[in-house]
């Protein structure tokens, strides 16, 4: 059990398992997306907002179109959180782009849904429910740091993720 909890921290911390996926193009659910390995079209917005994104860990989400700059594999559970976002930007992304940089609460509620989009995932994945704590910890402890504005704290950012997950 100690073996499979490791595999799975690693897994979200960036390392690829046999469960990842970097095609050009991929499917979460009934969505489609592609994927580029390259910058992000808003990267300098990104950036004027005063984040200061690991571009060899981050990925983002334009459209149907999700920005891979590493090049790395991207996990399943990563490809759920990013499908949220797909849903969310609707019909403008660069409408959704411009409020999510400007708005600290509405960036840190959309992705609020992201990640409770992504620990449903991974509560479908993982039966073994200590596991599925530390993975709630960490996703939380994403949520309520610094590139999400400070919003909450880890404690508050775990039972927010439950609740909109509806596990």
């Amino acid at each position: 059990m100690l073996k499979q909890a490791i595999g799975w921290l690693k897994f979200f911390k960036g390392s690829t398992p046999e469960k990842s996926s970097n095609a050009k193009v991929i499917g979460s659910g009934n969505i489609t997306m592609r994927v580029l390995n390259r910058k992000p079209p808003m990267l300098d917005k990104i950036l004027a907002a005063n984040m200061f994104p690991k571009l060899e860990s981050t990925i983002y989400t334009y459209g149907d179109t999700i920005y891979n700059p590493s090049g790395q594999p991207i996990p399943d559970h990563l490809i759920a959180h990013e499908a949220r976002h797909f849903k969310q930007q609707g019909n403008d992304p660069g409408a959704w782009w411009d409020k999510y940089l400007a708005d600290k609460e509405f960036r840190f509620n959309q992705e609020a849904e992201a990640y409770a989009t992504q620990y449903r995932f991974v509560c479908e994945s993982v039966k073994d429910r200590n596991i599925r704590f530390r993975i709630l910890h960490y996703l939380a402890g994403i949520l309520a740091g610094p590139t999400y504005g400070n919003i909450t704290t880890r404690v508050k950012a775990m039972e927010i993720i439950k609740q909109k997950s509806n596990i």
